[in-house]
């Protein structure tokens, strides 16, 4: 049976944020529409869960990546992110008592977020591996580049995410710049460097090993 894949969130810093309805409205509405985009890899629908958390369940963590680079372009602030890979149990038609290694791991990589201050860890496993080794040191490159970006290199390359296979032209007619533009602003990014990461990741998820489930 292939892997599940949960993804647990926690939005940085809530208490601090003055419209927490306006946020919560926003979160609600990006989290549909990820139900919406990915309805073949979702098990469980991505949802607010208590507090300032949201969580989701993915039939396999083939996707999940994208999925959260979703999240994480169409919110206004940031979030901590535990992905964890593994089996589930969910004893009732509903979502009352769910559990299994895929949850326990995702919410021990969101503990791990908090204490290093990083975005994303991945945890397919109980025991230090190769892959999660891997996932994670290509995930601190990544977010060391996107650190250095400015809003305009973000705004760019958020779109270009959300938009894939969208041409020089195409963005730069959606910003109101020339396509040259928008080659220097990707270039300053690292772009490429970032966009070759991220393939592996997909590629690194998607070959994740089977493991026993229980749905």
């Amino acid at each position: 049976m292939t892997s599940n894949c949960v993804l647990i969130g926690d939005i940085k810093k809530s208490r601090a944020i003055d419209d927490w309805a306006t946020l919560f409205r926003k979160l609600e509405e990006t989290l549909n529409a990820i139900n919406a985009k990915f309805p073949d890899d979702i098990r469980i629908d991505f949802k607010p869960t208590v507090g300032d958390e949201f969580q989701g369940v993915l039939k396999s963590p083939k996707n999940a990546y994208e999925i959260y680079v979703f999240i994480k372009s169409n919110m206004p602030v940031d979030f901590y992110c535990g992905m964890g890979i593994g089996d589930i149990e969910r004893p009732l038609a509903d979502e009352l008592g769910m559990r299994g290694t895929a949850f326990y791991r995702a919410r021990s990589a969101l503990e791990l977020c908090k204490k290093s201050n990083r975005k994303l860890l991945i945890k397919s496993s109980d025991m230090t591996n190769q892959t999660d080794e891997i996932l994670n040191t290509l995930l601190r490159f990544i977010e060391v580049l996107e650190e250095s970006w400015t809003e305009r290199q973000r705004e760019v390359v958020n779109y270009l995410r959300s938009h894939p296979g969208s041409t020089y032209e195409q963005i730069g007619n959606h910003f109101g710049i020339s396509k040259q533009a928008v080659s220097q602003i990707l270039a300053a990014a690292d772009w490429a460097a970032i966009s070759e990461g991220e393939n592996l990741l997909h590629h690194l998820l998607g070959s994740i090993n089977s493991v026993p489930g229980q749905v």
